[in-house]
């Protein structure tokens, strides 16, 4: 007979019993050998033995191959830290189904400290009540309102829930030093992942170690932990300690140290060679061999013959507990899969524990005593047997859910086939983890969901809805507009319509993130066909949805209409979420008409109306943030988007729209200030595992900085930038411009043109008009001005060509009614009554900046006419002016040495000296290199040749010459090496000196160099 339901056997409790007399796992068997010094490490890296008035507390990390000693050196670390007086905390990550079960480790975590110390856990419920969401039976409420369509709905925010477990640890320290520990990281969820990154950047100002364990023998390229190995490396005080294999006289010694080893050296030593340094292969070596059983054959035939050994009983039951993976299987659910008498089950189990092959725990629960154990009999399984045991499994968590998590019912019920029960079930665990904050594990069981229903089946509407959420959440964008696209175009033959009606809603706000081809008021209007008009949620659904795509393609006088109409509805409906979202759309509006007072009193009290854990915050933040931009206010900007950059990071939302973007518009405002430190720290990944194509965007918002600083880029790097330009337009403008100068400073304007040329179709096709077009122009005539004298006429020619219809676009830009760019962008429309410089003056700083590039251009191109000096100062002043007013720090620094340079064509050298002296002090500030050299270039007067007489080309022979020059290499002995006459040399050398404008060979030598003319 089988236990009663919730009882334990007298033998389950027996075992239990004796194992609760032990220390926690793992177990401390025998002394420790061989590993004295990584022991010694780990002691210090947590500071268990602190020097004088240092604190205790530290983080590491332990990694080696399975059956290394990990959890031994781990078991033996806990039990010092217990003797030293410290409180103790282990969680474990376990295999197959238990990776998708998001915080899994933490859960075990939360609830010792529950036990151990139930006043701190209480404490930190008060101020992080997302705490709860770790312990069963103690969630805290939340809103009941149902989602808007552009948001994610109530789920718990990640980010609430690291706070939260980094808060108790801290206040864990406070009471009582604390070691603690997760062990097997290898197989921890995504959300685990993320949160160990956190504590481990973090670290503890109190008296916690932490300890993190991974097996790196089971990592491969495209393990989930290996791009998180890369961020951990780059953690500063980070203790990384790796186990190498134990030198073959420690072996011996272990060996020598088991009860019934065998005693003759020769078996000694072929158990140290045989097991490679690797205690627990030693250790199965030697149970063969007191067995009687050959030392030949690998480390699992060696785990199979222990196992062997049992009765066919016990091997039933290890082959259940293996098939049920994980760290522990609880006593009621094995026993009730398995249907053996009590007496039967509870032998066969002490039999296991006898042998060594399985452990145990109270409240009664059976684990193996390695995981290499559990994946040997997993492997040896039949496949009549394993459908059996799949079946045996599903059949008790179908009529018992509370005996295991709801992902391990779908996978068993997934195994033999009950679809039905396995849809329930992932959706079941896919709501769990998104109320605990885990949106990549709830896209996982939501995308097994989809792959097991029928395309006909109603049901996949609101699954591909609810996975498109969690992509979006977990920053997916790409993948959450794909599930709903395939839905919609493959609706099966009687898809509902409503239903698909919120598809097309969800997918008009999720695909403006993104620059994909979308008629998004076309979609709306298919949606509204589809709903009649009654009056309720999915009607708000719909009409929010409608009045942003009336808002993204400039129709603000329909949109306000229909704003109106969605903000009484919603009102009256309850809905404030939507009431909210449609305010926040509707700032839009009051910007096209250029009340830029009116919209930020708008946003603000929008802002002021939402919750602080609504994640609608962000996009208020971000649109206030883009409105002070806008409005030349870069310091407040750069505040707000740190502040929505902050609450992203608060809410876990740092890859979610609107997070993402406050972050890289803050690191290219600062960098806009002049902060290139801030904004390479604000646009750093650190290394850190980011979606596409968020990763692509930092990388390339990240070279303006390398570009100003003129650090090598890799020229691979631009091209596997641009893979990514066909999904947002964004990551073109971030990719072209420092691009451009990267090349330029190169000496490469075939490729700048390239370059250029390639966005402007892309971002024509994206954008239509676009304010960004300015700034290419820009940009493109600066680094043609500095090249063409040194181009062919066919590459000037194009050069010029491409410069004066950039600047051409640039000037129209400048005269445009109200143009709508993705309002996810900054956005600079303007009334034409209103001046550029009042309602943009970012756009209106790189318009004066064109006009006097072009000029520059001009005087170098060889133009019969070139115009003169006097014109392009006072264009260059223009810019000047316009960049300080803007506050853009290094362009206004580039256009002072521009500057400087027209005032000394134009013969005022003492005003030349006077401005590049301001630019130097800025360009020595920022490190900004080629700045720093094309001041080197005004100072000695090298521009000054070019600008005046339209070219500074060299002949193929002055070239030779001035290769020669820069080697060191004297008239006489070049006059040699080109078979020409000393005097002939000479006359060429005087010729570069004054083309180069220097004032000697040296100094010729060095200009060469810089402009690319030398190697």
């Amino acid at each position: 007979m089988t236990a009663a339901p919730g009882a334990a056997s007298p033998t389950a409790a027996l075992l239990s019993v004796e194992y609760a007399m032990m220390p926690r796992m793992p177990l401390r068997t025998g002394p420790l050998i061989g590993r004295d010094a990584d022991l010694s490490r780990l002691a210090d890296a947590i500071g268990l033995r602190p020097s004088p008035g240092a604190q205790p507390g530290g983080v590491v990390v332990l990694s080696g191959d399975a059956g290394i000693g990990k959890s031994r050196l781990v078991g033996q670390l806990v039990g010092d830290a217990t003797d030293a007086g410290w409180f103790t905390a282990l969680g474990h990550c376990v295999g197959l189904a238990g990776a998708s079960l998001a915080y899994l480790p933490f859960v075990e975590l939360v609830a010792t400290i529950d036990a151990g110390h139930p006043d701190v856990v209480e404490h930190v419920l008060d101020t992080h009540p997302s705490l709860g969401h770790l312990l069963p039976g103690r969630l805290p409420g939340r809103p009941s309102e149902p989602e808007s369509v552009g948001s994610a709905g109530h789920a718990t925010d990640p980010g609430q829930v690291a706070e939260a477990v980094h808060a108790l640890l801290s206040a864990l320290g406070d009471a009582q030093p604390s070691l603690v520990v997760i062990e097997d990281v290898h197989w921890a969820d995504h959300s685990s992942r993320d949160l160990i990154t956190l504590l481990l950047t973090r670290g503890f100002t109190r008296a916690v170690g932490l300890v993190v364990t991974y097996r790196s023998d089971d990592l491969f390229r495209r393990h989930p932990l290996h791009d998180t190995l890369a961020v951990w490396a780059r953690i500063a005080g980070l203790e990384h300690v790796e186990l190498a294999p134990l030198p073959d006289d420690a072996v011996r010694e272990l060996v020598s140290g088991i009860e019934g080893a065998p005693t003759d050296a020769e078996t000694s030593t072929e158990i140290a060679r045989r097991s490679e340094g690797n205690p627990f292969f030693a250790e199965e070596l030697v149970a063969s061999a007191a067995a009687g059983q050959s030392l030949s054959g690998g480390l699992s035939r060696v785990l199979r013959a222990r196992v062997e050994q049992l009765d066919d009983t016990a091997q039933r039951v290890l082959r259940a507990i293996a098939l049920k993976g994980g760290q522990f299987i609880g006593h009621e659910l094995l026993s009730r899969v398995l249907d053996l008498p009590d007496e039967t089950l509870e032998a066969a189990l002490a039999a296991a524990v006898e042998h060594h092959v399985l452990e145990t725990r109270w409240p009664p629960a059976y684990t193996f005593r390695h995981a290499l154990l559990g994946e040997t009999v997993a492997d040896g399984l039949l496949p009549g047997e394993r459908l059996r045991l799949h079946r045996a499994y599903a059949a008790v968590l179908a009529e018992r859910p509370d005996l295991a998590p709801a992902s391990e019912l779908a996978r068993h019920a997934a195994a033999v086939g009950d679809l039905p029960t396995a849809v329930r079930a992932s959706r079941a665990a896919a709501e769990s983890a998104m109320a605990v904050g885990g949106p990549q594990e709830a896209l996982l069981h939501l995308e097994r969901a989809l792959s097991w229903l029928d395309e006909d089946d109603p049901e996949r509407d609101e699954v591909t809805l609810r996975a498109s959420r969690a992509a979006m959440v977990a920053g997916e964008p790409i993948r959450a507009i794909d599930l709903l696209r395939d839905r919609l175009d493959h609706p099966g033959t009687a898809q509902d319509p409503g239903s698909r009606a919120d598809l097309l809603a969800a997918l008009v706000i999720r695909s403006r993130v993104l620059d994909l081809p979308v008629d998004s008021v076309a979609l709306t209007d298919e949606a509204l066909s589809l709903i009649g008009e009654e009056a309720d949620e999915r009607r708000v659904r719909v009409l929010v949805a409608r009045v942003q795509a009336l808002v993204d393609t400039g129709s603000f006088v329909e949109a306000a209409v229909v704003g109106n109409e969605v903000s009484l509805l919603a009102e009256r409906l309850g809905l404030g979420v939507a009431l909210a979202e449609v305010r926040t759309i509707l700032a839009r509006v009051l910007e096209a008409q250029e009340d830029l007072q009116s919209v930020e009193a708008h946003l603000r009290s929008v802002v002021a109306d939402i919750p602080a854990e609504d994640p609608l915050l962000l996009r208020a933040l971000h649109q206030l943030a883009s409105l002070a931009h806008r409005r030349g206010d870069l310091p407040g900007s750069l505040a707000l988007y740190d502040r929505g950059a902050e609450v992203a990071r608060r809410m876990h939302r740092e890859w979610a729209p609107w997070g993402q973007e406050c972050r890289l518009l803050g690191g290219l405002t600062a960098y806009e200030l002049g902060d290139w430190d801030g904004a390479a720290r604000r646009l750093d990944l650190a290394g850190r595992p980011a979606p596409q194509p968020g990763r692509t965007i930092f990388t390339a918002a990240a070279l303006s900085v390398r570009a100003g600083r003129g650090e090598p880029v890799d020229p691979d790097l631009i091209a596997a930038l641009r893979e990514w330009w066909h999904v947002d337009g964004l990551c073109v403008v971030l990719t072209v411009m420092p691009g451009v100068d990267v090349l330029g400073q190169a000496g490469d304007l075939a490729g700048v043109l390239d370059l250029a040329e390639a966005a402007v179709r892309v971002l024509d096709v994206a954008w239509g008009d676009y304010h960004a077009v300015a700034r290419l122009a820009a940009v493109v005539a600066g680094q043609a001005a500095a090249l063409v004298p040194h181009a062919d006429a066919a590459l000037r020619a194009r050069a010029v060509a491409l410069v004066d219809d950039l600047a051409d676009r640039a000037r129209r830009i400048g005269e445009l009614r109200p143009a709508v760019e993705k309002p996810s962008r900054p956005m600079f429309e303007r009334a034409a009554a209103e001046p550029l410089e009042d309602t943009s003056r970012e756009t209106w700083a790189w318009i004066a900046r064109v006009e006097a590039e072009v000029l520059r251009l001009q005087r170098v191109a060889g133009l019969d006419d070139p115009p003169p000096a006097e014109d392009l100062v006072a264009a260059w002043r223009r810019s000047v002016t316009a960049f300080e007013r803007y506050g853009h720090v290094f362009e206004t620094a580039r256009s002072q040495a521009r500057l400087a340079a027209a005032l000394r064509a134009a013969g005022d050298v003492g005003a030349s000296r006077e401005v590049g002296e301001q630019a130097r002090a800025v360009a020595v500030r920022l490190e900004a290199k080629p700045l720093l050299a094309e001041l080197d270039d005004v100072r000695t007067g090298a521009v000054d040749h070019r600008q005046d007489t339209g070219t500074a080309e060299l002949t193929p022979r002055e070239l030779e010459v001035l290769a020669l020059l820069a080697q060191g290499l004297t008239n006489g002995q070049i006059g040699k090496q080109l078979y020409i006459s000393t005097k002939t040399v000479s006359v060429h050398v005087s010729n570069l000196l004054a083309k180069l404008g220097a004032s000697g060979r040296t100094e010729a030598a060095a200009v060469a160099r810089r402009r690319g003319l030398v190697t």
